[in-house]
């Protein structure tokens, strides 16, 4: 007979957590295509994307002086010596606040090379 109490079995939480953190197909593709990208690059990643194409009509989906406080999280701990690239998909929003970030993000890192697309 079977050991139905096997340790290396999970319970049902344990089987929901791992489906959680695997994410969904979207998720598990995107994570695919910027893995490659960071084998390619060797540098940190941030993509930043508002679902303007999914939620047509949203007003505020462009970069605007609230998305700042955002990256400022994001890079906060990264490893600037390993470089970054941003990948922005989004309608376009405010000049100033794009301007404003690229300064922040300029400012507060060490990154040896820096390249502007």
């Amino acid at each position: 007979m079977p050991n139905l109490r096997d340790p290396t079995m999970p319970n049902w939480n344990e089987i929901l957590d791992e489906i959680k953190k695997a994410g969904s197909t979207h998720d598990i593709i995107r994570r695919k295509y910027l893995e490659r990208l960071h084998q390619i690059t060797g540098r940190n990643i941030i993509i930043y994307y508002s679902g303007w194409l999914q939620k047509k009509g949203l007003p505020d989906v462009g970069i605007n002086d609230d998305d700042k406080t955002g990256f400022m999280t994001t890079i906060n701990k990264l490893e600037f010596s390993k470089g970054l690239d941003i990948v922005l998909h989004t309608p376009g929003g405010e000049m100033a606040a794009t301007e404003s970030l690229v300064d922040y993000i300029r400012a507060s890192n060490k990154m040896k090379e820096k390249q502007y697309l």
